[in-house]
């Protein structure tokens, strides 16, 4: 397969339109389409869906994105490299971010990296787990932090911390203080992830061997969604305490630990199983371990430092 073939593919699915790729590429469109029909009949599949809205990907061009965006990455980190082995780092570096983590870290961690290494472009993205799983095995990102890795095939992971979980709304609930009973919770109202949300089917799967369920009164996805609806009324919800550290420092929302049974959830730094971080990579990685060390020693972070010493 060319090259070139590839990167107007690439960005064909990117623009969902074969004009407005061709545009953006500056090449005329009867040239553009001639490529990606030539990358079609070398595979021997179709790769695009054509309508009069735009194109979309067929299963085969869906595999085939993932992975020619993964190529790039690495045709990127080998120039990174060689530019890099006798100069300052330079290249682009993408970082996904656990949702929970990155209103905390995300800001600390550009202008930590930006003052360490003002040379490098660092890129990142805060996305729900089951997307930044995608992003991480097929090297979208270099490399992420993000809860409960173990059973993620294709990635190589380093525990970072141990995080407890807290109750978070305007007022504890009546009873309850700096902690909580995890059995107190089925009277509470809470805002949660829909039933395939990870940290849900965890709570529910305690839950019931305790003998007790959620009151889950609202389902919702995004963590900007929970924050707004915990400040705007009478409703609860169940995070790490660096998801809403802000809020709670601020008075604005308040935080119980679970306890009886206390529960744990564990950020990795995770990347792909068999590629190697560029030099730039790895100088990213070494910023954050000791980001992510700092703001536990400030207690904006609560949890077991899993680092090496």
């Amino acid at each position: 397969m060319r090259l070139d073939h590839l990167r107007y593919f690439i960005e064909a699915a990117r623009s969902g339109s074969i004009s407005a790729a061709a545009r953006n590429v500056r090449l005329a469109q009867p040239a553009f389409s001639a490529h990606i029909r030539m990358l079609e009949q070398e595979l021997g599949l179709p790769l695009l869906e054509r309508s009069t809205k735009g194109v979309t990907l067929t299963e085969a061009g869906a595999r085939l994105y993932e992975g020619a965006l993964s190529l790039f990455r690495h045709v990127d980190q080998v120039r990174e490299e060689t530019v890099n082995a006798s100069a300052s780092l330079t290249g682009e570096v993408r970082v996904v971010l656990a949702a929970s983590a990155a209103p905390l870290l995300a800001g600390q961690l550009y202008w930590a990296v930006r003052q360490a290494h003002p040379q490098i472009k660092l890129v990142i993205l805060d996305l729900l787990r089951v997307e930044s799983d995608t992003l991480v095995t097929s090297r979208q990102v270099d490399f992420g932090l993000l809860p409960n890795v173990s059973t993620l095939v294709g990635a190589a992971s380093e525990p970072v911390l141990a995080q407890d979980l807290y109750l978070v709304g305007r007022n504890r609930p009546e009873g309850a203080g700096e902690v909580i009973d995890f059995a107190a919770l089925q009277s509470v109202p809470l805002v949660m992830g829909g039933r395939k949300n990870q940290l849900r089917i965890e709570l529910e799967h305690t839950a019931a061997r305790i003998g007790h369920r959620l009151n889950v009164v609202v389902e919702q996805d995004s963590l900007s969604v929970f924050r707004s609806i915990a400040l705007s009324g009478a409703a609860y919800t169940v995070v790490p305490y660096s998801a809403f550290a802000m809020e709670i420092e601020a008075g604005l929302l308040v935080a119980s630990r679970i306890v009886n049974p206390g529960i744990e959830r564990t950020l990795s730094f995770v990347w792909h199983e068999f590629s190697e971080l560029s030099l730039s990579a790895r100088a990213v990685k070494d910023v954050f371990r000791g980001l992510v060390q700092t703001v536990v020693e400030r207690n904006q972070m609560r949890g077991r430092l899993l680092l090496p010493g």
